[in-house]
């Protein structure tokens, strides 16, 4: 099944903000209800018994138990299938720097009549600690999803496991998410990213130079256009030779905001990032994007 290898291709095992340019973190009073929501998803979940939202991440929800050797991270997006979801999943993994295998095939479920898929990993962080992680997505009816990843030392993954179930099994979807008109009109214009490095050229070394630019056009409306190119030349020691290449790509389709998250539909396939826009320039994926008319 596409849907279940696609799920269980994804090496890394956790979940982080899946680009957060923009990342605030928020202490959570730990007498705060149990009740959590994603306001501007329309989703909300149980918080387990013992647990407490310590952070908020953008569109992520950090929760432990006031230990360092277990958390899960609860996140919604807009997902209408599996594999976006992994899409998102492996931007996560990579943020967090940790690297694994599957344990075995994903199994598929319902909640409430909606699709999940859960998986399970194992794998170590960068200083090598063994860890493992249970990962739940659940579609709603409504284009979104929820991805609810518990890790854990493997002690303490049984543990985890049951209150990544619970977590999922308490799902709600009161409806679709609330598009944020105020940011999708105030993304509009073009906007420009670019970034380039030259090492001048000398009979003893040679040399090289290389640059990687982006614009992207967003109409106000929920439409966009995207292009990019790259070009990397190097010259031989001696100036007897040189060799260069160059790329281009480009994408268009549409846009919407929902909180602070951009989430892009184009031809090569859906892409979200926390977004914060100002006058000059917006920050998404960590990258900056001054404005370009």
């Amino acid at each position: 099944m596409r849907l279940v290898r696609a799920l269980a291709l994804v090496a890394p095992f956790s979940f982080a903000p899946a680009v957060g340019a923009h990342v605030t973190r928020d202490s959570v009073p730990p007498q705060e209800r149990a009740r959590q929501a994603f306001d501007d998803w329309s989703i909300s979940y149980d918080v387990p018994a013992g647990w407490q939202v310590a952070q908020r991440m953008g569109r992520v929800h950090g929760l432990t138990m006031g230990s360092q050797d277990a958390v899960i991270y609860v996140a919604p997006g807009m997902y209408q299938n599996f594999n976006e979801v992994a899409v998102d999943l492996g931007k996560g993994f990579q943020a967090l720097g940790l690297t694994g295998i599957p344990m075995g095939p994903p199994s598929s479920s319902t909640i409430h009549g909606m699709q999940a898929m859960t998986a399970n990993y194992t794998g170590q962080n960068q200083t090598g600690m063994p860890l493992q992680a249970k990962v739940t997505a659940i579609l709603t009816p409504h284009g979104t999803g929820l991805i609810v990843t518990g890790i854990a030392t493997p002690q303490r993954m049984a543990q985890i496991g049951t209150a990544v179930d619970q977590i999922a099994q308490s799902i709600e979807a009161a409806g679709p998410p609330r598009t944020n008109a105020q940011a999708v009109a105030a993304l509009q214009g073009r906007w420009m990213l670019y970034s380039g490095k030259a090492e001048g050229a000398t009979s003893a070394a040679g040399g090289s130079s290389r640059s990687y630019e982006e614009f992207v056009e967003f109409d106000g409306q929920g439409r966009f256009t995207w292009q990019s190119s790259a070009s990397v030349s190097v010259s031989t020691p001696g100036l007897t030779g040189s060799a260069g290449g160059a790329q281009a790509s480009n994408d268009d389709g549409t846009y919407t905001v929902i909180g602070s998250t951009l989430v892009v539909r184009g031809r090569q396939g859906q892409s979200a990032f926390d977004v914060q826009i100002l006058p000059d320039r917006i920050i998404a994926d960590g990258r900056t994007y001054v404005r370009a008319n």
